[in-house]
């Protein structure tokens, strides 16, 4: 029996996140910087902090405008 032991990141940088996720590294920074998305800077890193990248991540709260056009207006 094979023994792993799984290690969850405690935070994720924004090219790591939008790594994970289909948001761009662009979107995130703007999501910060609107205060969607809350982070931190320690050093000259700015981190999202596991819980927040879940909280964010499951919001309906997307900025749906940014990305399409409503489909009455196409």
């Amino acid at each position: 029996m094979d023994n792993y032991i799984t290690i969850e990141k405690l935070a994720y940088s924004i090219d790591a996140l939008a790594n994970l996720s289909t948001l761009s590294a662009p979107k995130i920074r703007k999501d910060i910087r609107n205060g969607k998305l809350s982070s931190t800077k320690k050093g000259s890193r700015r981190i999202i902090l596991r819980d927040e990248v879940m909280r964010y991540l499951s919001s309906n709260d997307a900025d749906v405008h940014d990305e399409q056009p409503p489909i009455d207006q196409v």
